[in-house]
């Protein structure tokens, strides 16, 4: 029997097969991340230090750092070199150019906006046959996978297909105050110069196994224009009908978009079996995952 943990682990493997990402790269949005006209709400994702798979959480690792807060906590601890072509010392002008001004990125939600409008478009089919991973929701926003309803649905043959008018990897790149050669000067010497001997940020508490900087957000996968349908066999009693009916909502698997982003259909046939339209606009950035990189891999070393 499937569970509806194995449901979602196995949609997302579909899903990231079908949109190019990596899976071990890729942590799903949960909910999915609508976005408006606020730039600050998309770079903060951009500014997130990411925790452990599968699920993208603004929280990270659970500090509460940012990956703006770490850099320069970092950056400032360093040493620069007399030459004028030092990357710290560059690094150490940017910050204070830069002063007390929230993190930025090299494009906002417009420049966005403009490369979906031109990016491709995306479809998949979708079966579920899947292995489990306990930290998914369930059928409706916030609940619990592996009862009730949630239960039910994951144990019949849920099948679908998933259409978005435009699909795109959107990686800006940090504004003027990030130095990319003065954190990768840092992340290749362990030890030494630029590091300072007399600071408690080191590399170890760094870029180690420990680390307040072990990976980054290399990218966001932003779609828009969601056309979504599937169906499972399951046959829900009228109570459940009408729990999924007012829980539903909060937004519905596997965006869980609420009602002020994507009109959400649910019908019933006469056997109970149960029937989900999902349909966001077209000229709705909506975030569903994030690529997330190691440190090397962010880095290029």
């Amino acid at each position: 029997m499937t569970s509806f943990v194995d449901l979602q682990e196995q949609f997302a493997k579909t899903e990231f097969a079908a949109i190019g990402i990596d899976p071990g790269r890729g942590q799903v949005f949960q909910p999915a991340a609508a976005l408006t006209g606020d730039d600050s709400v998309l770079w903060s994702y951009l500014d997130t230090i990411p925790g452990a798979p599968p699920i993208f959480s603004s929280a990270g690792g659970g500090s509460g750092e940012t990956f703006f807060q770490a850099y320069s906590a970092l950056i400032n601890s360093l040493i620069a070199a007399t030459n004028p072509l030092d990357p710290i010392k560059a690094a150490k002008q940017r910050l204070s150019a830069w002063g007390d001004k929230p993190a930025a990125w090299s494009v906002g939600v417009a420049g966005l906006a403009r490369q979906l409008h031109s990016a491709s478009a995306i479809s998949f089919d979708f079966t579920n046959d899947a292995v489990a991973d306990p930290a998914f929701w369930g059928l409706w926003g916030n609940s619990e996978p592996a009862s009730g309803p949630s239960a039910l649905f994951a144990s019949g043959s849920v099948s679908g297909q998933f259409k978005f008018e435009n699909a795109l990897l959107f990686a800006p790149t940090p504004s003027d105050w990030y130095v990319s050669s003065a954190l990768s000067l840092a992340h290749a010497t362990k030890t030494g110069h630029p590091w300072n001997p007399d600071s408690p940020i080191n590399w170890q508490t760094t870029f180690g196994p420990n680390g307040n900087m072990q990976s980054f957000v290399g990218g966001l996968y932003v779609a828009s224009g969601l056309d979504i349908q599937f169906t499972s066999s399951t046959a829900f009693s009228k109570a459940d009908q009408r729990l999924i009916s007012e829980a539903g909502t909060q937004g519905m698997w596997p965006y869980y978009l609420g009602i002020g982003n994507a009109i959400t259909k649910m019908p019933f046939n006469p056997e109970g079996q149960m029937t989900v339209d999902v349909t966001s606009g077209a000229n709705l950035p909506v975030v569903i995952a994030a690529s997330v990189l190691s440190a090397t891999q962010y880095l290029g070393g």
